[in-house]
């Protein structure tokens, strides 16, 4: 298939059709300075496009969450202090002491905490791992076919909520959007959307036309050749990163002013690496 033709299907999509505009304008030469404004308004509507694929191990087994018995057993942080069978005083327990009843996750109980895992960018996927395997031996359903339809709930619920925070946290790339979202106070799964610059658009676009242009029986390897020279220098930028904003935190405490522009700098590298991906994945499907 032509390279052009795997790109093809982007021609409808709202975030490319914008930019293709944005490049029409920029041609145009003075008509830029009144359309600026417009073009990055309508850029900050439009959906993240590319996924962050994981660099650690392979996934394990999620823990199974069974459906049918007409129960909703959707995830949702349950707010809590005391034990709900024995009514004793509890801080964030995944099983009382005293009754030894599993507890709903707490509402304060983000994805880091859930785990039983330290709030960092840079997590050894070993320790990731076992914290998920350890989970998952408490929470298993068929641990616990003998409890009660409440305690049953309960743990199909916090089964749900064991995937779902593995899932986020074991690809470095999507924990660092959940981290900085974490770091300004954002709650739920869904986080603001960063808006590259003009210059990194134009930059992209840029590339995007340059990659079409390759010809020859051997131009999709000689595309995804220049794409790795942009993509492996920014994973590694993005790394650096990593290792920044952690020292950071340990040194001055979360929330520290010194951490916005670091987070910004990690927030630009992130969605300009998710554009990049993005026609990475459009040279495999040209194959």
């Amino acid at each position: 298939m032509p390279l052009t033709a795997a790109v093809a299907g982007r021609l409808f999509r709202p975030d490319i059709v914008f930019v293709e505009v944005f490049i029409f304008f920029r041609k145009t030469g003075d008509l830029l300075s009144p359309v600026l404004h417009i073009m990055e308004s309508l850029m900050s509507d439009t959906t993240n496009i590319g996924a962050s694929p994981s660099t650690v191990e392979k996934e394990p087994h999620p823990l199974p969450v069974h459906q049918g018995s007409g129960k909703d057993h959707s995830p949702a942080l349950h707010s809590h202090s005391v034990c709900w069978n024995c009514e004793k005083s509890l801080e964030n327990e995944d099983v009382c002491p005293s009754c030894v009843r599993i507890q709903p996750f707490g509402s304060e109980r983000d994805y880091y905490s859930i785990l039983d895992i330290p709030e960092k960018l840079m997590l050894d996927p070993r320790l990731l791992i076992s914290a998920y395997h350890e989970k998952s031996r408490t929470f298993h359903p068929d641990h616990h076919v003998e409890d009660s339809d409440k305690e049953q709930s309960i743990t199909l619920a916090n089964a749900s909520l064991v995937n779902l925070a593995f899932r986020t946290l074991r690809d470095p790339f999507t924990r660092a959007r959940y981290f900085i979202g974490r770091q300004r106070g954002e709650t739920g799964r869904m986080h603001r959307k960063t808006v590259l610059s003009p210059v990194d658009l134009m930059e992209i676009m840029d590339l995007k036309e340059e990659l079409e242009s390759i010809s020859g029986s051997e131009r999709i390897k000689e595309a995804e050749r220049r794409l790795r020279q942009i993509i492996d220098p920014l994973e590694r930028e993005i790394f650096a990163s990593f290792e920044k904003i952690d020292h950071l935190l340990e040194n001055d405490g979360k929330g520290a002013p010194t951490l916005n522009d670091p987070l910004a700098t990690l927030e630009t590298r992130l969605e300009k690496r998710s554009y990049l991906h993005n026609l990475l994945k459009e040279l495999g499907e040209g194959l």
